[in-house]
């Protein structure tokens, strides 16, 4: 099977969404996995504009390949675009990922999966954030666990990552987990990451990029309604003095099919 990334639009302020080719009856790829190769599957997408480019990063990895039987080796690629609808590989992400996993140990940080990577560019750089994952001796190894780790560009495609944690998961302290993220630089300077829990979306928020993130005691979005036992992935905008939320929301004990769901708050935060 072709994974593939698919795309849609909205005119009307985000209340309705289309296909490029206006038929809603299939997906419209945006970029397919290659079969075969390190991203044969894709997953959790973010795009940046930059200047007239669209960067696309995404989560690879290969079907059937993975060394640990808990998480696929998932690693980062890179796409581009000039319309915001086709992408192509960079040239350098077509054999292997742009940012890949340290495997010198069993104890790195992002020994098993790179997954969700979450990218702001500022001021002549690229930001990322991503999630983490070491699952060593069936989660529990001396540094398992999940975590939001960081990484910086100047030309969006040579990165290099920062060492520590940007959060831990011990610092949420309503949910025993973390995990998919999304990276926002607002107007007033601040830093958010918005991020999945257990069953939850979360925030956080600092004044630089590597600077100590204060996270919010409660979760931003939890299940609601008859569709969404579970909410995850989100991503944001703020717009009209109102952060704007999409993510994820799935069922249990099915969880399928997965579903968007949208949340928004009055912008700034009431932040306590």
């Amino acid at each position: 099977e072709n994974f593939k990334i698919g795309i849609v639009f909205s005119l009307d302020d985000g209340s309705t969404w289309q296909r490029p080719d206006g038929n809603n009856s299939d997906d419209y790829a945006a970029l397919t996995g290659q079969a075969d190769n390190w991203d044969s599957t894709l997953e959790t997408v973010d795009v940046v504009k930059v200047g007239t480019m669209y960067y696309m990063y995404y989560s690879g990895y290969r079907e059937d390949g993975a060394d640990n039987p808990h998480v696929a080796n998932y690693e980062i690629g890179l796409a581009t675009s000039e319309d915001g609808i086709h992408f192509t590989r960079h040239p350098q992400s077509i054999d292997s990922a742009i940012l890949a996993r340290d495997i010198t140990d069993d104890n790195t940080n992002d020994r098993h999966a790179m997954t969700s990577p979450g990218v702001v560019y500022d001021e002549g750089i690229f930001y990322m954030i991503y999630a983490g994952w070491n699952v060593t001796d069936d989660w529990t190894g001396s540094n398992a666990g999940i975590r939001i780790m960081g990484a910086t560009s100047e030309d969006g495609v040579t990165w290099s990552k920062i060492a520590e944690p940007i959060i831990l998961p011990t610092e949420v302290t309503y949910s025993p987990d973390i995990n998919e993220a999304s990276l926002l630089k607002s107007d007033d300077g601040y830093w958010y990451i918005l991020f999945s829990t257990d069953v939850s979306i979360g925030i956080a928020r600092a004044t630089g990029f590597t600077e100590r993130y204060d996270i919010y005691p409660e979760a931003i979005v939890s299940p609601t309604f008859d569709w969404d036992s579970e909410v995850t992935a989100p991503d944001a905008i703020i717009e009209n003095n109102t952060m704007r939320i999409w993510y994820h929301g799935v069922k249990a004990p099915l969880y399928f099919p997965w579903v968007v769901g949208y949340s928004e708050a009055a912008y700034p935060l009431k932040w306590e």
